[in-house]
């Protein structure tokens, strides 16, 4: 079969569907013919899409675990200010029960204070990171997904003794920072 009916085929079944005269060549076979044809490219195209591997940059990812690291840190001694240097606002911050979108550092640092005081006030006393995935996305995202656990001042825990976090970064103006904070259902504040 050469190509010109390959390619006819599929149009003349949309005019004989649109009511026009039916072709002597259009014929089941042909048509099964032209619809495997499509399949086989429509899977071969899903099976043959490139996907380029970027090994991350060490520098970047260097710059967002010292950014990270100097967040958690002043998390865990109340340092509103680094807190909110850490951020790019506007951000947000979400839980299993809010949402807070946050237009500025200055609300950043609200949100912040009020959250720590609410944990505080529940014998919080610090943050352990359990583990860190950095995933750089592009030249100016990261995706920093962390487990960690929070402890009291006696010792014990804040259940659930493993909590996660998934942060997206960006690097604005050459600098990294937070624009969003999610925290994994089940984690709380």
């Amino acid at each position: 079969m050469d190509m010109k009916k390959r390619c006819i085929r599929p149009v003349t079944a949309g005019h004989v569907a649109l009511g026009g005269p039916s072709p002597s060549a259009l014929t089941r076979p042909g048509l099964m013919y032209t619809a495997l044809l499509l399949l086989v490219g429509i899977w071969s195209q899903g099976c043959s899409a490139i996907h380029v591997h970027v090994s991350p940059d060490p520098a970047a990812v260097s710059e967002v675990r010292q950014v990270m690291h100097r967040y958690l840190a002043a998390f865990n001694v109340d340092d509103f200010e680094t807190i909110g240097a850490s951020w790019h606002a506007p951000g947000w911050l979400s839980t299993s029960d809010s949402r807070h979108p946050l237009k500025n550092r200055e609300e950043v640092k609200g949100l912040y204070r009020a959250l720590l005081g609410k944990i505080r006030a529940e014998d919080y006393d610090h943050s352990e990171l359990l583990s860190e995935d950095i995933k750089v996305v592009n030249d100016g995202c990261v995706i920093y997904r962390i487990t960690f656990t929070r402890w009291k001042k006696d010792g014990s825990f804040m259940p659930p003794q493993v909590r996660g976090s998934v942060c997206t970064l960006l690097k604005v103006d050459g600098q990294w920072g937070l624009s969003n904070v999610a925290l994994e259902t089940g984690t709380g504040d």
